[in-house]
């Protein structure tokens, strides 16, 4: 599990001064490895994978590469689009 501050994008006009005096919001998020998980009855896994930082772009912008595969035993494909589905309307 990794643990960090919630990053803001800015239009350079913004006025800051109003965010900066507030509290940081932090997000959690899954860290690289094996993650095994219940989703409505059905065992799922997932594995992250952060690859190389890779400079992107014409400002060379770092840019972190990483995969998340979700798995869970079956044929059947319905858990695993009502989990994306799920996440697509929670966010």
């Amino acid at each position: 599990m990794k643990c960090q501050v919630k990053k803001k994008e800015f239009t350079w006009w913004y006025n800051r001064s109003k965010e900066e005096s507030q509290k940081p919001q932090v997000e959690f998020l899954p860290g690289p490895g094996n993650h095994f998980f219940h989703f409505k009855g059905k065992k799922m896994w997932a594995v992250t994978y952060e690859g190389e930082t890779l400079l992107t772009g014409w400002d060379k912008k770092p840019t972190k590469q990483e995969t998340m595969s979700i798995m869970c035993y079956g044929q059947d494909t319905k858990p695993l689009r009502e989990l994306v589905q799920e996440a697509i309307d929670f966010a």
